[in-house]
């Protein structure tokens, strides 16, 4: 995974995202490295309830399977992309990043999101 000097993973989030002013989502995807499942999950969780009090949080939900220990869907939508460039530089946030070198097998994948419908 590469990484800008601040440890967010580059090219996470498009220019058109940043600029929204609706909400935003996104669909992302992680894969622990072999041996580094329970890791992982351990620094997912530790994030989870900072995520749900920073300001613009609409909903970060994470999921796994028992049949695919170690990796991870995850799912969020904020109020807008100011945001979400807020969430991905918050102190817990960057610490996070700095962690998925050692973790994630690959880069991260993202999908951002668009509504049908408002």
């Amino acid at each position: 995974m590469s990484t800008t000097e601040d440890t967010v993973p580059d090219g996470l989030m498009p220019a058109d995202v940043l600029a929204s002013t609706t909400p935003v989502a996104v669909y992302g995807f992680a894969r622990a490295k072999a041996g580094k499942e329970r890791e992982l999950e351990e620094a997912i969780r530790a994030i989870i309830p900072a995520v749900r009090a920073e300001q613009g949080y609409e909903q970060y939900a994470v999921h796994t399977t028992e049949e695919a220990p170690g990796a991870f869907a995850f799912y969020e939508r904020w109020s807008s992309g100011k945001d979400i460039a807020r969430h991905v530089q918050q102190p817990h946030m960057q610490d996070y990043f700095g962690k998925l070198g050692d973790l994630v097998e690959g880069d991260l994948e993202a999908e951002w999101l668009r509504p049908l419908s408002d």
